[in-house]
């Protein structure tokens, strides 16, 4: 069916700024290059009303392609999404908009538990516990929800990770819009003791194998997600009193690179780098298939 909207109509949501519209899909701002943003999986550069993603080796023009881009919708929901963006009181308003998560969907959480443990080896075991802790949910597209929080766990954000694997081989991956990702991050502990040490990944997945691995799963410590790459400890990060901090990045030229700045930033922090794998995941899927009796990846 044809879309309705006017050419006016379109030209105006075409117009939109585009600085203030990528704050809405969930990026922030590089601060060492102000054209640049950043979120898991995209970065994108800004160049009036032309943008271009250097992950995805992709750019376009206007509003409505960067919103097609970013939400991997069609024309008609980027155009409904710019809309409501339009009508937006947080537009003209100096008081921070309020964070909004996807709305849970327990009918999806079997099915995306179901590709998580098929697809990633996490435990299902593993999975409903952080389920039952609200660590995790399901949305209405089957993406798995990992909710960002503070040492309060108070809810600042969440990553969003598609369940399914896309036609290039990537996976969908992205920041809930308003997450404010140095507020919280998906972290889980050992135990309920205070945290000693801190393990950094690159993601909520990351963080979930890394805990899954008997030789990492020590008393005291917490597994991290810095939601990508990152030079700085988040800042909510400081009320722990941690004796051991752990740049767990993946382990190629991005996490190397990374890893190397936030020890420059922080003298403290240890590169701990994946052996055996890019990340995490990998080492969990071959610890999976060395040895299926572990008590960490029992259904």
């Amino acid at each position: 069916m044809a879309d309705q909207r006017s050419s006016a109509d379109l030209a105006s949501l075409r117009q939109l700024p585009l600085p203030n519209l990528v704050r809405q899909l969930g990026y922030g701002q590089d601060p060492h290059d102000r054209r640049r943003w950043k979120r898991p999986g995209s970065i994108l550069s800004l160049n009036g009303q032309r943008f271009y993603d250097h992950l995805a080796g992709q750019g376009g023009g206007g509003a409505i392609d960067l919103v097609k881009h970013a939400r991997h919708g069609s024309f008609r929901e980027a155009c409904q999404f710019l809309e409501t963006f339009v009508r937006r009181p947080s537009l003209s308003s100096p008081t921070p908009p309020t964070l909004s998560l996807p709305e849970d969907c327990p009918a999806n959480w079997p099915l995306v538990r179901q590709r998580l443990a098929a697809d990633r080896c996490l435990s299902p075991r593993l999975l409903q516990s952080c389920r039952e802790r609200r660590l995790i949910r399901a949305d209405r597209r089957v993406n798995a929800v990992f909710p960002c929080t503070d040492a309060q766990r108070r809810v600042t954000g969440a990553e969003i990770t598609g369940t399914l694997v896309r036609p290039d081989s990537s996976r969908f991956r992205m920041m809930a819009a308003r997450s404010r990702k140095s507020a919280g991050s998906f972290w889980l502990p050992v135990s309920l003791a205070p945290p000693q040490t801190v393990i950094l990944t690159e993601s909520a997945i990351d963080a979930l194998s890394a805990w899954s691995l008997p030789w990492l799963h020590r008393p005291h410590t917490v597994f991290l997600s810095t939601a990508g790459v990152a030079t700085r400890l988040p800042d909510w990060l400081h009320g722990w009193k941690l004796q051991q901090i752990f740049g767990a990045f993946d382990a190629d030229e991005p996490g190397d690179h990374s890893a190397a700045k936030l020890i420059a930033n922080h003298p403290r922090v240890i590169r701990l780098r994946p052996q055996g794998g890019k990340d995490w995941n990998d080492l969990l899927k071959h610890h999976a298939a060395k040895n299926q009796a572990s008590p960490f990846l029992k259904p």
